[in-house]
């Protein structure tokens, strides 16, 4: 990869303003020498590090990480030129994650935390969020994509589904009906639930399934996410529902998993800027995500 010093110092003077126009006046250039010059180091990189959708002109995932590395090592090129390397092939870069609590601390911690260990050159940065906090942050430029449920239906935005979450009711080993093969809303609601905030999502799919089955529950006890609610379980506080995949990671072995006797898929999403879609470090993650569930069944 030929990167030379003067692409460096036009990518960052471009990076800075968010403007070809006002970074070509800062450097007494004309704007197509910087929209080429930019256009010249997304082809050597191989990644998109601006979103020029309508009027805008933003830097990228990719543009993050590179102008931390000429930050870290404005001394030594060949240091940047690597760092490019690695932002190019997703081994290297800064992925800034902002996720729901029902994934965050577990499907999403699992996941950044596997690539980090293949790649130690990658930094992942996983924030816990309620779903308009994620959205906010990500048209904010504060994170780089976020991990929630539902489409935003947005045309900036890229949407991947990258995974179901599998529900499963989770009680006690010493709890009545922790011998069942399967467990109904009815037998569930028997006694109180232990469930996330009301702000949560996943929390308002498992209420609408009650709701539906026309059974009423009564809530125990809240905690922030799916790892807080197994170990509750585990000290004897309650039922709960959980995402399987989770249940799996958490070892509690006072925790029994029962499947439902209804089927409730509740969607995994992860949404980006569409010009960081094709970002290498960022398709890893969607990748591992998607894989999650068949790595934590061979363990």
């Amino acid at each position: 990869m030929r990167l030379s010093a003067r692409q460096i110092e036009i990518f960052q003077m471009a990076y800075r303003q968010k403007s070809t126009r006002k970074a070509a006046e800062a450097l007494h250039i004309s704007q197509p020498a910087i929209s080429r010059a930019v256009a010249e180091l997304e082809t050597e990189i191989g990644v998109a590090l601006f979103d020029r959708s309508g009027r805008k002109f933003e830097p990228t995932a990719a543009a993050h990480s590179l102008q931390e590395a000429a930050l870290k090592h404005y001394h030594g090129l060949e240091r940047v030129r690597d760092a490019a390397r690695q932002i190019a092939s997703g081994m290297g870069g800064h992925l800034r994650v902002a996720a729901l609590p029902v994934v965050a601390d577990t499907r999403v911690a699992s996941a950044a935390g596997r690539l980090m260990a293949r790649h130690p050159a990658l930094r992942i940065d996983v924030d816990v969020l309620n779903e308009d906090s994620c959205l906010a942050a990500l048209r904010e430029g504060r994170v780089d994509c976020v991990v929630i449920s539902s489409d935003p239906g947005d045309p900036n935005l890229a949407c991947i589904r990258a995974a179901d979450v599998m529900p499963t009711a989770i009680l006690h080993s010493d709890d009545k009906l922790s011998h069942l093969g399967k467990i109904s809303l009815a037998e569930l609601a028997s006694v109180p639930q232990v469930m996330l905030p009301t702000h949560s999502p996943f929390r308002r799919a498992v209420e609408h399934m009650f709701d539906q089955a026309g059974e009423p529950f009564q809530v125990m006890a809240e905690a922030g996410t799916q790892s807080a609610l197994i170990r509750m379980v585990a000290q004897g506080v309650g039922r709960a529902i959980v995402d399987q995949g989770s249940l799996n990671l958490v070892a509690e072995p006072e925790v029994i998993g029962v499947p439902l006797t209804v089927e409730l898929k509740w969607p995994i999403r992860i949404v980006s800027p569409s010009a960081s879609t094709g970002a290498p470090g960022l398709q890893k993650l969607v990748r591992e995500l998607a894989e999650f569930d068949s790595i934590i069944r061979t363990r």
